[in-house]
């Protein structure tokens, strides 16, 4: 009886020390599982966080510093040729007022103006160019500008700015002209430019009319002198 007391109570020991073990086991796994990805997603979500962070500061600081740098170098250069501009163009007026007088000069302007325009705005009703251009210039244009539009098509003139220019015939006016147009299909901006034209003026019965336009390039929008 005392043996098998002792076999009993040795074997309820070892199943006991058995289920101890494995509830110790058991714990300390779980703790490793459940502690050991929290640690890895944290390091993984810092290691793809923040390399984006620096990569958009360096992407700011060379993106950010060569427009505005670009623009301030335009932005200037445009001034300084307005100004030149500006001056020898006040400079060629003077002179021709002096030498046609200044109502003469403010006529020139305006013919100069108008005929640009309806150069630019193609306009193929040529009485509107009567008075307006020298007759052997008006058949130029008539080769130069269709008499048949495109449907939906308008051409919209958003400014023209003149100043006096050099001229290499002394009974003439020439001015340069900074035109800024649009094309529109269908009401629908298609197409905008802005160009350089120099107008050539001369006088005739007592009127200035305009006697060519220069432009650096050849075609409709513009006649090139040869």
């Amino acid at each position: 009886m005392e043996k098998r007391v002792l076999y009993k109570f040795t074997f309820l020991i070892i199943v006991a020390l058995l289920i101890i073990a494995m509830y110790v086991w058991k714990w300390t796994t779980d703790d490793e599982e459940k502690q050991n990805p929290e640690d890895l997603f944290d390091e993984s979500q810092q290691e793809t966080e923040q390399p984006p962070t620096l990569q958009e500061d360096k992407i700011d600081e060379v993106l950010g510093a060569k427009p505005d740098s670009n623009a301030e170098d335009e932005t200037q250069n445009a001034i300084n040729n307005n100004g030149n501009q500006q001056t020898m163009g006040d400079q060629h007026e003077a002179t021709y007022q002096n030498k046609f007088g200044d109502q003469a000069v403010t006529s020139a302007k305006e013919q100069a103006k108008q005929g640009l325009a309806l150069y630019l705005s193609q306009i193929a009703d040529w009485d509107k160019w009567e008075g307006v251009v020298t007759s052997s210039f008006l058949q130029d244009i008539k080769q130069t500008i269709p008499t048949v539009k495109e449907a939906n098509v308008e051409r919209r003139i958003e400014s023209i700015e003149l100043f006096a220019s050099n001229t290499s015939q002394s009974n003439n006016m020439a001015f340069g002209a900074f035109a800024t147009w649009h094309v529109t299909s269908n009401e629908r901006l298609t197409n905008q430019r802005t160009q350089l034209f120099y107008l050539t003026m001369v006088q005739q019965n007592d009127q200035w009319l305009m006697n060519n336009i220069e432009t650096p390039d050849e075609g409709m929008e513009g006649k090139k002198d040869t």
